[in-house]
């Protein structure tokens, strides 16, 4: 950070005081708030990036050539007993919250 020249020491405490505040807002995010953040829609994309990285899975998983793949766990297999049931809770999970928020 530049290094400024303040005057006024009025001007110097708030600056300081910010600083504290933005470094202590910074303490209480931790690793997860660094990441998604702080509010109300972190759960929205936390959910969102489950939902994500589900569906890229299956994408890898679909795109990969037969020989490579399980014998016992086809395509079907994946599609109907892991993607589309997480798909539908994380579905559910988010027009639930939704709807039990404050105000609706």
């Amino acid at each position: 950070m530049n290094k400024i020249e303040i005057q006024d020491p009025r001007v110097a405490s708030k600056i300081i005081a910010a600083n504290a505040e933005n470094d202590r807002r910074k303490a209480e995010l931790g690793f997860l708030g660094k990441f998604f953040g702080s509010g109300d829609n972190v759960r929205l994309y936390i959910v969102g990036t489950i939902a994500l990285g589900v569906l890229l899975i299956a994408l890898i998983y679909t795109l990969t050539p037969d020989k490579y793949r399980s014998a016992d766990f086809g395509l079907k297999e994946m599609w109907t007993l892991v993607v589309l049931p997480v798909e539908s809770t994380i579905i559910g999970y988010l027009i639930g919250s939704r709807s039990k928020e404050p105000g609706n």
